[in-house]
C-alpha cells in the first residue's frame, strides 16, 4: 500500500482526518507543529497531502520546498480543504497538484494514479 505524508496545523483534526486512509490500509505519517520542520523525506512518500484548513502559507511553503528537488516532481500533491479566497492562489501556483474538499480525501487518493 501507498505511504502517505501527511501535513496539518492542529493535531487534534489531523488525527481526525487521517484515520479513515490509515482504515483503507495507508500507511501515513504525519506533522502538525509549526515552528518544527517536518522529515518529509527520509523516506519520500508516494502521496504528500497539505491539508489548508489552517496556515495555507505553511503549506504552501512545503509545497514550494518539496517540488523544488527534481527528483520529487514525480510525487503528487494533493491539497485538501481551505476557505476557496485562500487555496484560489495556491491552485494558480500548483496546477500540477491535487486540490479536493476534506469530505473527498479519500475517494481522491483513491482515483490518483
Amino acid at each position: 500500500m501507498k505511504y502517505i505524508f501527511f501535513l496539518h496545523w492542529n493535531e487534534t483534526e489531523l488525527m481526525e482526518k487521517i484515520q479513515p486512509l490509515k482504515n483503507a490500509g495507508y500507511k501515513v505519517n504525519y506533522h502538525f507543529t509549526p515552528g518544527v520542520a517536518a522529515n518529509i523525506s527520509n523516506p519520500l512518500p508516494d502521496i504528500l497531502i497539505i491539508c489548508l484548513d489552517r496556515l495555507p502559507s505553511h503549506g504552501k511553503a512545503y509545497a514550494k520546498w518539496f517540488w523544488e528537488a527534481k527528483k520529487r516532481w514525480h510525487i503528487p500533491i494533493v491539497f485538501c480543504g481551505g476557505k476557496p479566497e485562500k487555496v484560489l492562489p495556491i491552485k494558480e501556483k500548483f496546477q500540477k497538484a491535487v486540490f479536493c474538499d476534506n469530505e473527498n480525501l479519500l475517494k481522491t487518493i483513491i482515483e490518483l494514479p
